[in-house]
């Protein structure tokens, strides 16, 4: 799970820096709340895959969505 944490962090930073230019013209504390609305979005969006993961660790079913995700994923 930290793998995609790490990954569609990456890809949230490299995205907001791909729009940049369009960003420019927001206020600071704009620029700051939309920030805030990518993490808080993208921390929703593996709230439910987190709890999932974690509820079946150390079974075969953790081991299988754990796998899942890796290949899903390319982590």
């Amino acid at each position: 799970m930290a793998a995609l944490r790490k990954k569609a962090e990456d890809l949230r930073v490299a995205e907001l820096a791909r729009q940049q230019a369009h960003l420019s013209a927001l206020t600071p504390e704009q620029q700051d709340a939309v920030e805030a609305a990518t993490r808080a979005a993208l921390a929703k969006l593996l709230h439910e895959p987190t709890v999932a993961l974690k509820a079946a660790a150390g079974t075969p079913k953790g081991e299988r969505l754990a796998e899942a995700l890796r290949e899903l994923y390319d982590l």
